[in-house]
């Protein structure tokens, strides 16, 4: 009897186990096809310019507009892999530096790095992204003091 016990059990846990991981499974495939749409969504939005005017933040030319949201693609790609857990430690820090050592890069954090802060509230691994990427911004030579 005890080995019939033991037996259901480890059954049970290993159901549960399945159930946990289907449930991993199903959130990362959301994740992905939630990032998909988006970075379909900026790629449209860089190819046609006249598109891209409508929400062009005040004061902005549409032509610096464009050009920031190629690297918002850039960190929407980023901040998936992140999610998904393939950019974590000092391969999160590595990407970060080498967005920041581009201007445009440094361009994309001063306009939006706050924004992206806000959004990043309450979700640890956002949090994380964005504190990597504000770290770099801010070692940088030529970085801005931002409202991050």
């Amino acid at each position: 009897m005890k080995f019939t016990t033991t037996a259901i059990l480890t059954v049970a846990a290993v159901g549960a186990l399945r159930v946990v991981q289907m449930e991993h499974h199903r959130r990362q495939q959301n994740e992905i096809a939630v990032a998909r749409i988006q970075l379909d969504r900026i790629r449209h939005l860089t190819s046609h310019p006249d598109l891209a005017e409508a929400w062009t933040p005040p004061g902005m030319a549409v032509d610096k507009y464009v050009k920031l949201l190629d690297v918002n693609y850039q960190m929407c790609a980023i901040t998936l892999r992140h999610k998904l857990g393939i950019v974590r430690g000092h391969r999160l820090r590595f990407v970060a530096e080498w967005i920041m050592n581009h201007e445009v890069g440094r361009q994309y954090w001063e306009e939006f790095g706050a924004l992206r802060a806000k959004e990043a509230t309450g979700d640890a691994d956002l949090e994380e992204l964005t504190e990597a990427m504000n770290d770099a911004y801010m070692a940088h030579p030529k970085a801005q003091p931002v409202g991050v």
